[in-house]
């Protein structure tokens, strides 16, 4: 079973680790089209601490991703922002702390958890970007109700948002 605990900020430094200095992150950055590893203070600029305090969920938050309610079982950490985006939408990102724990349904279920969380908050549209060629996480993201579709960013970020988000990260 796949438990949530909400993140918090001395978590920050672990969850940088995770994405950019583990097995996991090295499958990424094969992935993706550039592979810089930006500076833990850039890494600050895009997980502000509002992922990690409950101070604004109105604006995102963060969650470790657990296996079991045992704190040291932490196996990756799964996130939503929705200051960007209009209304009632919420924008998904996840990731584990090493490959060890891909294929095993966590982050389906990581998903599936988050995803009903908040659609009893009120979000009536969730949507994850993940790059096209991570064929692991999209197959992932079907299994949690995801559906691939045709990304029209007009339809989901506020419009001062859209030049710095709509392209992505592939």
């Amino acid at each position: 079973m796949i438990y949530l605990k909400e993140a918090v900020l001395q978590d920050r430094k672990k969850i940088y680790n995770w994405l950019y200095f583990s097995d996991f992150s090295s499958f990424l950055n094969e992935l993706q089209s550039s592979s810089q590893i930006p500076s833990p203070p850039k890494f600050k600029e895009y997980y502000e601490d509002f992922f990690f305090e409950s101070s604004s969920p109105e604006k995102g938050q963060g969650y470790i991703i657990l296996i079991n309610e045992d704190e040291e079982d932490e196996i990756g950490f799964i996130s939503y922002t929705s200051f960007h985006l209009m209304n009632g939408i919420a924008e998904l990102d996840i990731w584990l702390k090493s490959l060890n724990y891909t294929g095993k349904g966590y982050g389906t279920s990581a998903l599936k958890n988050l995803s009903e969380k908040l659609f009893n908050e009120g979000f009536h549209t969730l949507i994850i970007r993940p790059c096209a060629k991570n064929i692991r996480a999209v197959n992932s993201y079907k299994k949690a109700g995801f559906v691939e579709s045709v990304f029209e960013p007009e339809k989901y970020y506020k419009k001062e948002y859209i030049d710095e988000y709509a392209p992505g990260d592939c």
